[in-house]
């Protein structure tokens, strides 16, 4: 049985951080006290439509007004709490940034817990292979006699929000037993002039002492073509960044993966790096079909003409994350009537509720691309000259 309306009445605050893409740049959103929901264990962001349409419109008005001079913002923080002078803050701001560089995780997530088509998981296993067999190839094969750098395995994930990108880094780091580190790419960019490179060796250093996958999340921006007219210091911060992103991304023993919205504009020297570029796309109706099965509580009290087939046909146009959330909604909207049963009623409404947070979607269409072993080595050998 449910429990009663009266019951959920808790509401906690909490910090939330939305990254955002503008042109080439990425701006980070933090909304500070936001307030929460709390049922059971699980935590409901309230008014996620009213928050959702304020981040909308922030970055539109971003958009309308950014020039040459006038440049997209790093962050931009809307705060309940009051106001502290900037020389209090300065300290503790620039002692936070080297603090948020990365979040370590232990991978919660296996291969198989994460929908790809056959040929791109086919791909993916065939790329894991040659990190487990390291040692056999390079030490007793001898490619380290011809590839004394770039040893590393440079993946990029690519493909619309809430496709599993990260999910599936996590199941990477987890069949090979490593810890996994994400960048919070923001943070990585620093206001203070010369702190950036600094910032990315740090986090190749941590990932290197530490046997860890790192993962640059929304990388969208930082892997455009590097600039060709240098016209003021910030695009020579630009370059000088990615430059010294290529030099660790080379001297990197281990995996590095770029998850990004589209695979767009990339400079050719970050190309030349990836070994493997995997599509996520909007599953079909058998990917749907095994998500439902996946996120969908045995113990849900399902209405007796809901089916998991029927839920995979009628829901289109939706990621596995949105399918989690679908599912946490309508049990909600059950929970609130008093219900026994879960019905298409609340399934529908969960899923009109997630949709709106995605007021111009769209689907991308990217075809998969992989270069061979010898194009890899020969890029290898350019490189070293």
């Amino acid at each position: 049985m449910f429990r009663k309306r009266n019951e959920i009445n808790e509401i906690i605050l909490k910090n939330i951080k939305k990254n955002i893409v503008i042109g080439n740049e990425t701006c980070q959103i933090v909304i500070e006290g936001t307030p929460f929901k709390k049922i059971g264990h699980e935590e409901i962001l309230l008014d996620e439509v009213l928050i959702s349409n304020m981040i909308d419109e922030i970055t539109s008005a971003i958009k309308r007004n950014v020039s040459k001079y006038n440049t997209v913002p790093k962050k931009i923080v809307l705060s309940k709490n009051e106001l502290e002078s900037l020389d209090e803050k300065s300290n503790d701001t620039q002692n936070e940034e080297t603090n948020n560089i990365y979040e370590q995780m232990n991978p919660r997530y296996e291969i198989e817990d994460v929908y790809l088509p056959e040929k791109s998981k086919s791909q993916l296993l065939s790329i894991l292979s040659l990190s487990k067999n390291r040692k056999f190839l390079f030490e007793d094969w001898g490619l380290q006699d011809t590839i004394k750098k770039g040893s590393g395995i440079v993946l990029n994930f690519f493909g619309p929000p809430g496709t599993g990108k990260s999910m599936l880094a996590e199941a990477i780091a987890k069949q090979l037993n490593k810890k996994i580190f994400f960048v919070n790419y923001a943070e990585l960019e620093s206001k203070f002039v010369g702190e950036t490179p600094k910032n990315i060796r740090k986090a190749f250093n941590m990932a290197k002492e530490n046997d860890a996958v790192l993962v640059f999340d929304e990388a969208d921006s930082f892997l455009g073509k590097r600039l060709t007219n240098v016209s003021q210091s910030a695009d020579y911060g630009v370059n000088i960044t990615r430059s010294v992103m290529l030099i660790e991304i080379e001297k990197f023993e281990g995996i590095v993966i770029f998850t990004t919205n589209l695979l767009g504009n990339y400079d050719d020297a970050f190309r030349r790096r990836i070994l493997a570029n995997i599509e996520f796309t909007y599953p079909d109706e058998k990917g749907r079909n095994a998500i439902w099965t996946s996120h969908l509580p045995k113990k849900l009290p399902l209405h007796k003409e809901i089916t998991i087939p029927l839920l995979a046909k009628r829901y289109t146009q939706i990621s596995g994350a949105d399918i989690k959330d679908v599912i946490l909604q309508a049990a909600i909207l059950a929970l609130e009537k008093n219900s026994n049963s879960v019905t298409w009623e609340e399934f529908d409404n969960a899923y009109q509720f997630i949709q709106k947070r995605y007021p111009e979607k769209t689907e991308v269409k990217i075809s998969t691309e992989q270069i061979t072993k010898e194009q890899y080595e020969k890029e290898i050998a350019e490189i070293r000259g």
